[in-house]
């Protein structure tokens, strides 16, 4: 398999969630393409918006995509997807999502990193921690 790169993340996310290209696309006509977290903003909306409705199936696939990228991406995805994708969704809980109701879906390297950036911040997200 090829290298999971900056320059090729996003064709990844795009041929794997044709639902997301929109939102790829509205993100391209109003930022461009300038700054990092603009690389991966729009798969965390469309994550979030996947969330809500309660697609199981999309949401799985996605934490699936999301736990690959965590260990097969450089340097630079890795940090992507902790910093801006996996922070993004943990600070939606609990006021527009539940954690506990996707968790089941994170894959070790993902839960890992969240349980890190939780004990960072000083917070205990509900269902994160009960092992």
């Amino acid at each position: 398999m090829e290298e999971i790169t900056k320059n090729n993340f996003i064709d990844l996310i795009k041929e794997k969630f044709p639902r997301f290209v929109p939102y790829w696309e509205d993100n391209v006509n109003y930022w461009g393409l300038e700054l990092a977290s603009n690389d991966v903003m729009p798969f965390a909306y469309y994550a979030l918006d996947e969330i809500k409705t309660e697609n199981k199936k999309e949401i799985e696939n996605i934490f699936i995509l999301v736990e690959f990228l965590m260990c097969a991406g450089d340097e630079y995805v890795q940090t992507l997807i902790a910093t801006y994708f996996l922070e993004y969704l943990l600070g939606k809980d609990p006021d527009e999502i539940q954690f506990i109701k996707f968790r089941q879906y994170l894959g070790k390297e993902t839960i890992a990193y969240c349980r890190a950036w939780d004990i960072f911040t000083g917070v205990m997200t509900k269902g994160l921690h009960d092992d």
